[in-house]
């Protein structure tokens, strides 16, 4: 797995062609044996999750109780919800991404986009829902980290 987190919040602009400059922060923190592609799916809202391909295939993996029950409707649903729109798109020589035209309407995005970075992966935001959404949170800084500090009790020991 790679070690340098994606982070941070990223201004960007989607061009004619549907490309997206990754910022270089961004492109710098991809593994290197895969900087030259990531895994696109839709997110829950108007977003797109941006998975590095190693992360997205260990994140994916199925588990042995899947391995068995390939074949159930609750496992097909999940894949045809999150795998058929999803999409693996080389990164440009220049550092850009060509986002699929299906997965950009899902998102509502249009021209202005915001990068986030969730640490393991980063997401493309339509720039106004991000920031519709960046004021609808109500959880303080403090109550973030006893959250993650919480989460993280007990690991080690």
């Amino acid at each position: 797995m790679h070690s340098l987190p994606f982070v941070g919040k990223h201004d960007a602009a989607v061009d004619d062609k549907g490309r997206l400059s990754i910022p270089a922060e961004f492109r710098n923190a991809l593994p290197s044996d895969a900087q030259r592609h990531v895994v696109l799916t839709v997110g829950s809202s108007d977003f797109i999750n941006v998975f590095p391909v190693d992360y997205f295939n260990a994140f994916y993996a199925p588990s042995e109780n899947d391995t068995a029950n390939f074949a159930l409707d609750d496992s097909m649903d999940r894949d045809m919800v999150l795998l058929t729109e999803a999409a693996v798109r080389p990164i440009d020589a220049q550092g850009r991404v060509t986002v699929p035209g299906n997965l950009l309407k899902q998102a509502n995005i249009g021209r202005e986009v915001v990068f986030f970075g969730r640490q393991k992966f980063f997401t493309i935001w339509n720039a106004e829902a991000f920031q519709s959404r960046m004021k609808s949170v109500s959880l303080s800084k403090a109550e973030a980290w006893n959250m993650l500090t919480d989460k993280t009790k007990g690991k080690g020991q």
